[in-house]
């Protein structure tokens, strides 16, 4: 590519929620002949969600589980909602995709049960696992850098919580999405 032919930065990059400022160059775009496999698919790494009991999870059901990340976010909660069962969003039934819209329903007022949460967010890239997971971020009332895309790009740069505040977080989701059916693990 020439230098007339090169990628132009986009406007966001000048946008409050965009986390970075000064000189910024677009990398060369890479493009192989196939994708790579993501864990759980044949040539991948194994399925990590499928090989966990339920005490991995704060939240369980019969088709259904919830997991937090492993430490601390900088924003109330950061959760992952996967199925039981080792499949991907083409993979879902009719049934499985209607409790699904249910369960994001649920789980966003449960979210919210925290106090100060502003907006769930919910993310899926689906590049990573083939094992179906959504992302949920709770984005702190106020924070205005954390909106739209700005949450996964701010939020590991930003500091944690303290751990106390994390787990009683955790807890409260758990524990209001179980109210509904299904059962908090720990």
């Amino acid at each position: 590519m020439g230098s007339d032919d090169a990628p132009k930065l986009p406007a966001y990059v000048e946008w409050p929620i965009f986390p970075f400022q000064g000189e910024l160059r677009v990398k060369e775009p890479q493009f192989v002949d196939a994708d790579r496999p993501r864990s759980g698919e044949p040539g991948g790494q194994p399925c990590h969600a499928c090989a966990d009991d339920d005490d991995a999870f704060i939240w369980v059901d019969e088709h259904w589980r919830l997991r937090a990340r492993g430490e601390p976010s900088s924003v109330p909660v950061v959760l992952f909602l996967e199925t039981r069962e080792h499949m991907d969003l083409d993979g879902l039934d009719d049934e499985r995709a209607a409790e699904l819209g249910v369960l994001i329903v649920r789980l966003e007022r449960a979210i919210r049960e925290i106090g100060g949460v502003g907006r769930v967010q919910i993310y899926r890239w689906a590049d990573g696992a083939e094992h179906f997971h959504l992302w949920f971020y709770a984005r702190p009332v106020g924070s205005m850098n954390l909106l739209g895309f700005g949450m996964p790009l701010w939020e590991p740069i930003l500091p944690p919580l303290p751990e106390s505040v994390w787990t009683d977080n955790l807890a409260t989701v758990a524990r209001e999405l179980a109210r509904s059916g299904g059962r908090a693990v720990g």
